[in-house]
């Protein structure tokens, strides 16, 4: 079991993009609550912030307000659900494996770049 409490922005309300959220009326509304139930739940359950589509319904979430979270940039989508953007950096649980995600990115992103110096060198 996770922590019984979680770290929000206090800045929440006017983070732009919560107001860009806000500017799509209830349904951005609607997804502003999703964020804030989804980041209870991960943590509550000592998550690493990645959301699983069979997942929504536990975090009153519907399919249109994920889609809607990942247009505004605080969710990105993954393979089976979505990734809280930030999550390890903001949560205490997540911090390990946002770690060792940044720490995969970094390796991917430098073999990237060997393979394409080699093939345009």
């Amino acid at each position: 079991m996770g922590l019984p409490w979680f770290r929000s922005d206090t800045n929440f309300p006017t983070h732009d993009k919560v107001i860009e959220l806000v500017g799509n009326g209830m349904r951005g509304k609607a997804a502003g609550f999703v964020y804030q139930c989804a980041l209870a739940s991960q943590v509550a359950n000592g998550g690493s912030g990645d959301i699983k589509k069979g997942h929504l319904p536990f975090i009153h979430a519907t399919p249109a307000e994920a889609r809607l979270l990942v247009e505004v940039g605080l969710w990105a989508e993954i393979p089976g659900g979505w990734r809280i953007k930030n999550f390890g950096t903001r949560q205490v649980v997540g911090m390990a494996e946002q770690a060792k995600a940044d720490e995969l990115s970094q390796k991917r992103s430098v073999a990237g770049k060997q393979g394409s110096d080699g093939r345009w060198s």
